[in-house]
């Protein structure tokens, strides 16, 4: 989707920009005043009385006059990132806002307190010929005094098919961390299956019963990888991610195509069993697949930790030191382990570059240890016209027992061609190769989207016979907000076919669907009806389904607790661990809802809003779409650094203006005219009346000479769009 922003008629783009002003924050601090432009001194001013009498001292004042002065606001178009006197300065002429930095305390301190935030997921699944199963995982942050907080991942799941069980519980990671200016300070016990996706930045990952960290600040920005991993379903059911034996996720499966973000995947470069399960908890296939979510580029930033402590596995002793680097026209990253005559080191160097309209990002790694050498090269393609391009080699990667990687060869090629998005993908590890091929294309007539996808994949299916070959087709139409998809596969001589209708209703406190599947393997038919809620407390799903032996159910929640002395509340999935709990004002009897940061709330409650990790809030983004009123909402955060487990108290302000028009008739549908006692306006004879407010009237008095009518506003005659009912 492309949007444009146009400049309204009799004005120019010059005069648009020239009238903008600007909320502003010098060191994540919201200042006073607007900052403006002014064409006569051609540079950004401020109101210093007003600075002043709120409390900004004459120096700041100075530095954010000589700041500004070397401002070149007119070269910079949409927005710029400059460095000035020492400073970060940011612009966004989109969002109309300005922020500060001092660079030689970029790494601000500020309060925090006791808070705690928990996110919890919930997935139960369950038939009738004896298959049960529950997953339960949670991450917990714990906010604390003087820049600090403890953090722990759990999880518990159980499974049992027909009498044979299996149960895995454990805190796999907990530890308690001390942030400084520019350091950090952590000590507790990591499973590399916790670390995010996108934070590592080389293959060498251990796992450390108990360990103390000592590491920079800039460590803890690296960027999140947004990456995806692509399915390809012979059955309709549940995707389960396997990992050194342990589920690490659960997802749903549709016949043919499925995509899974990297977001939701532990970080690093390592195998997961991807197990196929059908609804009535039958293994349908099982495979080997390669996660590579690594951030070898690390963000362009300059970042080193030191890790001392015990192998998980044998107990034996640890050091680990790493360290990225920005050298201008590369980016470096660097590791060594060593413990008990064991060692390996890693050192891998990324240098992004143009070529023509193609953009290029190279990788070379070079992997040593006690064992031997080896390395890998990793390289990605975008271009408009040549296609996108990813290859990874992995070779003898195999080094030391710190990492025992097997050799892979990972290729992924899609090109656009009238219209055809043609892709191919290939994986080959030493337990066999997997090739996918597909074409997926679109259509658009009269608002009907419609989409395509023809595929192939040979091998993946079966681990026994990697010579399969399967077929797949899917096609889907979307009206508004009512969506049909068809979908066929022919896989090891069986077909199956589904078919599938849902419906999507939103509204101003978050989003549900319900739908319908109706699909067939050869001559057995099922039919599964589900209903989901994303909300203002969370994601709820529930699937009812039956076929010609059995019948069964899964139920999924998802969803964050967070609380502090000033409040507890429910809200969605935070995965930087901080939170807003945000308090809503109530506007008479009339229910309201909006949107903070992307997250539905509610009036006249409170809500906890999921926040970005060390991130600054000076206003909260808000949204409304209610067609029933115009509001005007604020909220001033004034949130600095949004350390983990911060709990963060804000109230909304929120102002409406409400038209009331439309005619008022009596009980036998004659006009009602005369004066509005409640705002003075006048209802003509005809009944014909239109006033505004700046608050909900449920309804109004009408004078007429000596009769009084009381005409409800709530609600319209029935049948009518615009007739309101009054009472002498």
């Amino acid at each position: 989707m492309k949007i444009s922003y146009g400049v309204p008629e009799g004005f120019s783009a010059v005069e648009m920009d020239n009238s903008a002003t600007y909320v502003s924050t010098l060191n994540g601090k919201t200042l006073p005043g607007l900052v403006s432009y002014s064409v006569t001194h051609n540079r950004l001013e401020f109101d210093a009385s007003k600075y002043t009498e709120n409390g900004i001292t004459v120096e700041e004042q100075n530095v954010i006059r000589r700041v500004l002065a070397r401002i070149d606001y007119r070269q910079c178009q949409q927005g710029c990132d400059l460095s000035l006197d020492e400073y970060h300065v940011s612009i966004d002429k989109q969002r109309r806002t300005l922020s500060l930095r001092d660079s030689k305390n970029d790494y601000l301190q500020p309060e925090t307190s006791w808070g705690l935030v928990n996110n919890q997921s919930l997935d139960l699944r369950g038939a009738s010929d004896g298959y049960r199963a529950m997953n339960l995982s949670g991450s917990t942050w714990l906010g604390m005094p003087s820049q600090s907080f403890g953090y722990m991942n759990w999880y518990a799941n159980r499974s049992e098919v027909r009498g044979y069980s299996r149960q895995d519980h454990d805190v796999s990671s907990y530890f308690l961390q001390k942030n400084f200016g520019s350091s950090y300070l952590r000590a507790g016990k990591q499973d590399s299956v916790d670390y995010a996706s996108g934070a590592v930045s080389t293959l060498l990952t251990p796992s450390f019963d108990q360990f103390v960290t000592l590491g920079s600040q800039e460590n803890l920005r690296s960027d999140r990888d947004v990456g995806s991993l692509v399915l390809y379903s012979a059955r309709e059911g549940n995707y389960e991610f396997y990992r050194n034996g342990r589920l690490i996720l659960k997802r749903p499966a549709i016949l043919g195509r499925n995509e899974f973000s990297y977001l939701d995947m532990p970080g690093g470069y390592y195998p997961v069993e991807v197990r196929l399960v059908d609804r009535s908890g039958n293994v349908v296939n099982s495979e080997i697949r390669d996660i590579n979510n690594l951030n070898f580029a690390g963000g362009g930033s300059n970042s080193w930790h030191i890790t001392a402590g015990k192998d998980m596995y044998d107990g034996g002793r640890l050091l680990q030191a790493s360290a990225s680097r920005n050298m201008s026209q590369f980016y470096m990253n660097a590791s060594a382990v060593s413990g008990d005559s064991r060692w390996a080191t890693e050192l891998n160097a990324t240098r992004p570059s143009t070529i023509g309209s193609a953009s290029l990002t190279p990788t070379i790694g070079l992997l040593s240890g006690e064992r031997s050498t080896g390395g890998y090269v990793n390289l990605s393609m975008n271009d408009d016209v040549l296609g996108n391009l990813s290859f990874n080699r992995y070779q003898n990667t195999g080094v030391s027992r710190f990492y025992q990687g097997m050799p892979s060869t990972y290729v992924s090629y899609s090109r656009n061609l009238l219209g055809v998005t043609a892709g191919y993908n290939y994986q080959k590890r030493s337990r066999g190769e997997i090739q996918q091929a597909e074409l997926r294309w679109n259509y658009r007539p009269n608002g009907l989207w419609s989409s395509f996808v023809l595929g192939v994949q040979k091998g993946g299916y079966s681990s026994l016979d990697q010579s399969d070959y399967s077929v797949y087709f899917n096609m889907t139409w979307t009206l508004d907000r009512n969506q049909a998809s068809f979908r066929a596969a022919r896989v090891g001589g069986q077909t199956q076919v589904s078919g599938d209708y849902r419906k999507e209703f939103q509204d101003s406190y978050g989003t549900s669907t319900a739908g319908m599947t109706v699909s067939r393997l050869d001559s057995k038919n099922s039919v599964n009806a589900y209903a989901s809620r994303s909300g203002t407390r969370g994601d709820v799903s529930l699937n009812l389904g039956h076929d010609s032996d059995t019948s069964n159910a899964d139920f999924n929640y998802r969803g964050m607790l967070a609380a502090s002395s000033q409040g507890i509340s429910l809200g969605r999935y935070s995965p930087g661990g901080s939170a807003m709990l945000l308090s809503t004002p109530a506007i008479g009897d009339t229910p309201y809802g909006f949107s903070v940061e992307g997250h539905p709330v509610a009036g006249d409650g409170t809500y906890a809003v999921p926040l970005g990790n060390y991130g600054d809030v000076a206003f909260a983004r808000v949204l409304t779409n209610s067609e029933d009123m115009d509001m005007n909402i604020e909220v001033p955060a004034n949130i600095i650094r949004a350390h983990p487990g911060q709990v963060y108290s804000a109230d909304a302000k929120v102002d409406i203006h409400m038209v009331y028009s439309g005619l008022l008739v009596d009980p036998a549908g004659k006009p009602v005219g005369g004066r509005i006692v409640e705002t003075g306006d006048t209802a003509y004879p005809n009944g014909l009346f239109s006033i505004s407010s700046k608050s909900v009237l449920p309804g109004i008095t009408v004078e007429k000479g000596q009769q009084r009518y009381r005409c409800d506003l709530s609600k319209t005659i029935d049948g009518s769009q615009s007739q309101y009912r009054c009472n002498e």
